[in-house]
C-alpha cells in the first residue's frame, strides 16, 4: 500500500492544533496578567481561523467574555447549586462578572 503525504492544509490545522494546547499551557502557568490573557486571546483566535475546538478541560479555565484565565485569588468565584436539573457548577469571573454555568 502506498503511503500518502498529508494534504498542507491537515498539517497545518495540526499544527496549528498544537499551537493552541502550548498556548493554553502557558497561560495556565503563573505569570503576568496581560501574558496570560493574551495568550488565551491568541489561541481562541487561531482555534476560531483553523476551525478547531479547544478541548472542553482547557476551555473551562477561562472565560468566555473576558478571555481572563479565571484567578481565584483576584476575586473568582466558584460555587455548586442543586436543583430539579441536577447539580451544577457556576463561575464567576472576579474581572468582568461574567457568570458560567456548567452541569455536573
Amino acid at each position: 500500500m502506498l503511503s500518502r503525504a498529508l494534504p498542507a492544509r491537515v498539517r497545518a490545522r495540526e499544527a496549528a492544533a498544537a499551537e493552541v494546547l502550548r498556548l493554553l499551557e502557558l497561560a495556565s502557568q503563573v505569570g503576568p496578567e496581560e501574558l496570560r490573557r493574551a495568550s488565551v486571546r491568541h489561541a481562541v483566535e487561531l482555534a476560531k481561523g483553523f476551525r478547531i475546538r479547544i478541548p472542553r478541560i482547557r476551555g473551562l479555565v477561562f472565560c468566555r467574555r473576558c478571555l481572563a484565565p479565571y484567578s481565584f485569588s483576584a476575586g473568582s468565584r466558584v460555587r455548586v447549586r442543586r436543583g430539579r436539573a441536577g447539580r451544577t457548577v457556576v463561575i464567576t469571573c472576579g474581572n468582568c462578572g461574567a457568570v458560567r454555568r456548567i452541569p455536573v
